[in-house]
């Protein structure tokens, strides 16, 4: 007997069939989703450029779950926005800034901070209207219509309670996003804006840290009629590029005030007080040109702003130079606990020039003296920093004894001569692999023999 309330021959195949079919969809949708997880992880993982993150996020949405992404930030430089359709190139900044009313519309999403499924009307004017105000004038709104997208997802990017950006996802029409899609990409970018948020604060901290170590960067040496000038500064944290040496070269060409110092500590601390002194210094000079005077004036606005001895500590070499009708210059030197600078005459033998005074930032009443010397052309007046005599050596530091030796036999040289060779005996007497090492500053100046 025929059963006629059983299913149909063949109706247990069928379901069977179905069934692998939804199995096998499902393993796709996983394997995808999953490889998608994972490039993220990877692309983000791997840059610090804001710009160049949106890049690879988008490129990543498109190769791995939709047809069209986009993602609008916000970073320390403005609004971002980046784009791509499949089987198309990106649509960066490069190409378009996000304009005002595009930045408009993605605030307006943020402030909900809410995903947003947009179902966009037929092929009309309001279609193209609503696209342009969410995607900006832009390549992407035609793009897009060639997908014929029933529906565009926006989801609010949100790290730390704030609204960081927008991402925008669309498949082609046939391919329409589901509930479950939705729910799965709500949580990718709940991962996304996390990850996004830490790359804006890691560039956002590299700008900060690029502007404050261009303001540290002491300018450099200008050049002057009649007087040959080389110098070398050495930080001693090179991965920061700032140190406490710092040396200054300033007024008229006929009447110079020269300074060189120490700044108490490494890195940019020392950067910042060093900076401190030179601007100090540049005030002072208006006031008053002689450098016992500048010096004087330089320690109390130190002593008077300083938090702290330590944080004003410093030692410094002033001098003024005044050139002479014969083309001499005479050199007045003041010192702030600083080792003494160094006359070369032209025939080579060695002057330490001994102007005492306590270093700078610890006595409100310091006083400073001064002493008077003559440069004849051919002559070198060379000023350093301890790094340089306290440079340390297997056995011992370089030392006054490793100056004569370095400057033997440089009597009239070119000062960029005496320099390159000061800093290499110091550099060779170190080794490659010492670890012993301080900032570092020589500067010398030498009347023109043509002058």
């Amino acid at each position: 007997m025929t059963d006629t309330g059983s299913r149909p021959l063949g109706a247990d195949l069928d379901a069977d069939l179905e069934a692998d079919l939804d199995a096998d969809l499902r393993a796709t949708v996983l394997l995808e989703r999953e490889a998608l997880q994972q490039h993220l992880g990877e692309v983000l993982g791997a840059v610090h450029r804001p710009a160049r993150a949106l890049e690879l996020t988008v490129d990543t949405f498109v190769d791995h779950a939709v047809d069209f992404a986009q993602v609008a930030l916000h970073s320390h430089q403005g609004w971002m926005s980046v784009g791509r359709t499949r089987g198309h190139d990106l649509v960066g900044e490069r190409d378009r800034p996000i304009g005002r009313r595009q930045a408009e519309a993605v605030r307006d999403v943020l402030s909900r901070q809410a995903p947003e499924h947009w179902l966009l009307p037929p092929e009309t004017p309001e279609r193209e209207a609503m696209l342009t105000q969410l995607l900006g004038e832009s390549p992407l709104v035609a793009q897009l219509a060639q997908l014929d997208a029933a529906s565009v997802l926006s989801l609010p990017l949100v790290a730390r309670g704030r609204g960081i950006g927008l991402l925008t996802l669309a498949r082609a029409r046939g391919r329409d996003l589901t509930a479950d899609d939705v729910l799965f990409l709500e949580d990718v970018a709940q991962r996304l804006a996390v990850a996004l948020d830490v790359t804006i604060v890691v560039a956002d901290n590299r700008h900060a840290a690029s502007t404050l170590r261009t303001a540290l960067l002491p300018p450099p040496l200008p050049a002057s009629a009649g007087l040959d000038v080389a110098s070398y500064n050495r930080v001693a944290q090179e991965e920061v590029t700032v140190g406490g040496d710092f040396i200054d070269l300033h007024g008229a060409e006929t009447d110079l005030t020269l300074l060189l110092g120490d700044a108490v500590g490494k890195g940019v601390g020392a950067a910042v007080a060093a900076k401190r002194i030179r601007t100090s210094v540049r005030t002072a000079a208006l006031v008053d040109r002689s450098p016992d005077r500048v010096l004087t004036l330089t320690n109390q606005v130190l002593v008077h702003e300083a938090e702290s001895p330590v944080e004003s500590f410093a030692t410094a070499v002033c001098g003024r130079l005044r050139r002479q009708d014969d083309g001499s210059f005479e050199v007045t030197l003041s010192n702030a606990g600083h080792p003494p600078p160094i006359i070369l005459r032209r025939e080579g033998t060695l002057e330490y020039v001994e102007s005492h005074g306590p270093a700078l930032g610890i006595f409100e009443d310091a006083e400073f003296g001064r002493s008077v010397h003559r440069l004849e052309p051919g002559d070198t007046l060379i000023c350093y920093t301890d790094g340089i005599t306290e440079a340390r050596g297997r056995i011992d530091m370089f030392g006054e004894d490793g100056i004569a030796t370095a400057l033997a036999g440089l009597g009239g040289a070119p000062s960029s001569a005496v320099v390159e060779r000061l800093a290499m005996s110091v550099s060779s007497f170190l080794g490659p692999d010492s670890l012993d090492r301080d900032d570092a500053a020589i500067v010398a100046l030498q009347p023109s023999v043509s002058a």
